[in-house]
């Protein structure tokens, strides 16, 4: 997993979200409180249909209101193959790992896990 996340807090607005994404070269932000709490994810993907496309003002336009919050995660106990599991079963491309009290601990992506070998199609 990725360990040095970029994430953006709560109450941030859309358009510095982007302004990360775009200087840190990400396309997925966790999305955390001041104490590292998971709340959701925002990805390039989110700012293209929920701002963009539909035309809202990126600078009004906090990202809570578009990133998504029905995460699936995954604990430091779960295995590589509990993971990879996951991710096939539910076309996830990405998953937050987060503690007992849901704190960001890292990031699993299938990029990481291509790193390794792992296919998913």
């Amino acid at each position: 997993m990725t360990k040095n996340l970029i994430t953006v807090s709560l109450g941030s607005m859309v358009e510095e979200a982007v302004k990360k994404m775009v200087d840190f070269d990400v396309e997925c932000l966790p999305v955390v409180d001041s104490e590292g709490i998971l709340h959701g994810l925002l990805t390039f993907r989110d700012i293209v249909t929920k701002v963009v496309y539909s035309q809202a003002d990126v600078r009004k336009s906090k990202v809570e209101d578009i990133m998504a919050k029905d995460l699936v995660t995954c604990d430091l106990s779960c295995t590589v193959l509990d993971v990879v599991k996951i991710m096939k079963n539910k076309h996830l491309r990405r998953i937050p790992v987060v503690n007992a009290r849901n704190k960001l601990v890292g990031l699993v992506t299938d990029f990481d896990l291509a790193l390794f070998g792992w296919d998913f199609k």
